[in-house]
C-alpha cells in the first residue's frame, strides 16, 4: 500500500490508461470553458463582435457572345459570252483578220478588242450586259471610206449571246460614195488605194487613170470609143471614180511622182463596185544592145521584186512550156515541170502576168509586186473550141478598120507597126512604142514625169505635137503624152505619117506637125502561138 501523496508512478502501482484519462477529461473540460466564454456571451449586456465581411461581389450578368459581322453578298454582274462573224458585203467572203473594238456607253474606258480569224469568226468571254459602240478596223473598212461607221450593240442578257457584223452592202456604199445616178449614166465605182511597193509615203499627190470601151449609137451608126478619165487621190492615197460601166473592163495606171503602176485590166462586178489597191514604184531602166541587125533596141525594167506562179488548163493539170511573160517589162520565160514559173529582178508595181499555150486563150491576171517580195500567181487557161468555118474566125479576129490598115500597109506612104512588132517590143508605155519610128521623138518630162511623143515640124520648124487619131477619131492630146490618152497594152497598130502629102485624107490635119494613128483592140496571135 502506499502511502497518501507518495507518486504512483515511482511506486510502480500507476495505472498508466487511467490516469492519462483523467488528465484528459480534465483537458476537455477547460477547452469546453474557454470556447464558452469566446463564443457564447457570458454575462448580461456583453457582445461577441464577428469581424465584419465584406458584401459579396454582385454576380454579373450573364453577356451573350456579340455576333461575328455577316458581309453583304457582293451582286452576280450578268456577263455574257458573244461568239460573232464579220462578212464582206462588198466581196462576199469573210472578213478575216479585221479588229472588233467594243466601247461601253456608260464607261468608255472600257474597251473590248478582238481578231477575227480565218473564216471570219470571233469569240469574247466575259462581257459585261450593257450597250456598246462597235466599230471594225481593216484595210477594206479603209478602200471603202468606212473607218469612222460606228454601230450601236445592247447586249440584254447572260450567257451565250450571237451576233453578226457586216460591211454595207455594194448598192449602198455606191449611193453613197457617188449619189444617184441620172438616165443613161454608168452606175458603176472604182475605189481604192494607191500605194508604194517599197511601203513608203507617197511622193507627190497620186492620179488614176481609167479607160473602158464605150459604144455610141447614132443615126449615122455604130462607133466605139476609148475615153481617158483621171482620178486625184487624197494624200493618203485613197481614191474614189464614178461612173464607171459594170460587168465591163476596165484598164488602169496610177503615178505619183517618178513612181508608177503598170498597165492593169480589172473586170467590174455585176453590182458595179469595183475595190482595189494600186501599187506603184520607181523601176530601174536597162537598155538592152541589139545583138543582131534585125533585132530592135529594148529597154528592161528592174526591181526586186519575184513572182513564182503556175500554168494550168481548164481541167486544173499544169501546162508545160507555156509562154509566160510581164508584159511591159521585157520579162518573159516558159513554164516547166508542173507548170511552174519564176521571174526575179522584176519591179514593184501592180503589173499583168501573161500565159500563152498553143490551143488555149491567153490569159491575163493582175498581181502586185512588193519590193523585196515574192508573189504569187496562177493562171488557167480556157481551150480553144474547134471550129470548121476558117474565113469566119478570120473575120471575127480582124474588123473592118484593120482591114484598112493592112491594105494601107501594103501601099506605103507611112510607117507601120502591127501587132506582131508590138509583141516583140513588148513596151510598157505608148512612148515606148513610139521609140525609133523614123520622124518622132520621145521627149522626157511631161505631167507626171511621162515621156511627150513630138515630131519635126514642116520646113524644119522644130519639135510639135502631132494630130492624133484613136480608132479613126481626130483626139486631141495637147500636151504629146499618149501614155495619158491609151496604155500600150490596148494598142493593136500604130500608123505615122510625117508628110502631108502622104498622109490618107481622113487623118489629115491642119496643124503641120504629121499625124499618129492609133488602133486598139485584141492583137492577133501568131500561127505557132
Amino acid at each position: 500500500m502506499t502511502s497518501p501523496g507518495t507518486d504512483a508512478w515511482t511506486q510502480g502501482s500507476f495505472q498508466p490508461l487511467d490516469a492519462w484519462g483523467a488528465f484528459f477529461d480534465v483537458a476537455q473540460m477547460r477547452m469546453f470553458r474557454l470556447l464558452s466564454v469566446l463564443l457564447v456571451p457570458a454575462v448580461a449586456g456583453a457582445q461577441v463582435r464577428q469581424p465584419p465581411r465584406r458584401p459579396a461581389p454582385a454576380p454579373k450578368p450573364a453577356t451573350a457572345p456579340a455576333p461575328k459581322p455577316v458581309a453583304a453578298p457582293t451582286p452576280k454582274i450578268p456577263l455574257a459570252r458573244i461568239t460573232g462573224e464579220v462578212f464582206d458585203s462588198v466581196a462576199v467572203a469573210p472578213l478575216v483578220e479585221a479588229t472588233v473594238q467594243f466601247v461601253e456607253a456608260e464607261n468608255p474606258q472600257n474597251v473590248r478588242s478582238i481578231r477575227t480569224d480565218s473564216i471570219g469568226l470571233f469569240v469574247l468571254d466575259s462581257m459585261r450586259v450593257g450597250t456598246y459602240l462597235v466599230g471594225i478596223i481593216h484595210e477594206q473598212v479603209d478602200r471603202l471610206g468606212l473607218e469612222n461607221r460606228i454601230i450601236q450593240v445592247n447586249i440584254e442578257g447572260s450567257g451565250d449571246v450571237s451576233l453578226s457584223l457586216g460591211l454595207p452592202a455594194p448598192e449602198s456604199i455606191l449611193s453613197q460614195a457617188c449619189g444617184p445616178t441620172g438616165e443613161g449614166q454608168n452606175r458603176g465605182a472604182f475605189m481604192g488605194v494607191v500605194r508604194t511597193a517599197r511601203g513608203a509615203p507617197l511622193e507627190g499627190n497620186a492620179r488614176v487613170r481609167v479607160q473602158y470601151l464605150e459604144t455610141i449609137v447614132t443615126s449615122s451608126g455604130v462607133s466605139r470609143r476609148f475615153p481617158s478619165r483621171f482620178a486625184d487621190a487624197q494624200p493618203n492615197g485613197r481614191f474614189l471614180m464614178c461612173g464607171v460601166p459594170p460587168e465591163g473592163t476596165i484598164t488602169t495606171r496610177a503615178y505619183a511622182g517618178t513612181d508608177s503602176s503598170g498597165v492593169v485590166e480589172l473586170p467590174v462586178p455585176r453590182h458595179g463596185l469595183l475595190v482595189r489597191d494600186i501599187i506603184i514604184a520607181n523601176p530601174e531602166r536597162v537598155a538592152v544592145t541589139p545583138t543582131s541587125p534585125t533585132e530592135r533596141p529594148r529597154t528592161l525594167l528592174k526591181g526586186t521584186s519575184r513572182v513564182r506562179g503556175v500554168v494550168r488548163d481548164t481541167m486544173g493539170s499544169p501546162l508545160v512550156g507555156a509562154r509566160v511573160s510581164v508584159p511591159g517589162t521585157g520579162v518573159e520565160g516558159t513554164s516547166t515541170n508542173g507548170g511552174a514559173f519564176l521571174f526575179e529582178g522584176l519591179p514593184g508595181g501592180s503589173w499583168m502576168v501573161e500565159a500563152r499555150a498553143v490551143g488555149f486563150e491567153p490569159k491575163r491576171v493582175a498581181v502586185d509586186f512588193i519590193d523585196g517580195s515574192e508573189s504569187l500567181a496562177e493562171l488557167r487557161l480556157d481551150g480553144i473550141a474547134p471550129r470548121l468555118d476558117t474565113v469566119r474566125v478570120q473575120a471575127d479576129r480582124w474588123s473592118r478598120e484593120m482591114a484598112a490598115f493592112e491594105e494601107r500597109k501594103k501601099q506605103g506612104g507611112g510607117y507601120f507597126i502591127d501587132d506582131e512588132q508590138l509583141n516583140k517590143r513588148n513596151a510598157l508605155f505608148v512612148a515606148d512604142i513610139m521609140r525609133s519610128t523614123p520622124g518622132v521623138t520621145v521627149s522626157p518630162g511631161g505631167q507626171g514625169g511621162r515621156d511627150r511623143v513630138l515630131m519635126r515640124g514642116a520646113a524644119g520648124a522644130g519639135a510639135c505635137v502631132p494630130a492624133v487619131f484613136l480608132n479613126g477619131m481626130n483626139t486631141p492630146v495637147p500636151d504629146g503624152v499618149l501614155d495619158n490618152l491609151v496604155s500600150s497594152a490596148e494598142v493593136r497598130g500604130v500608123e505615122v505619117y510625117t508628110r502631108t502629102g502622104s498622109t490618107p485624107p481622113q487623118f489629115q490635119s491642119r496643124n503641120g506637125c504629121g499625124s499618129i494613128v492609133i488602133w486598139t483592140g485584141q492583137r492577133r496571135q501568131r500561127p505557132d502561138r
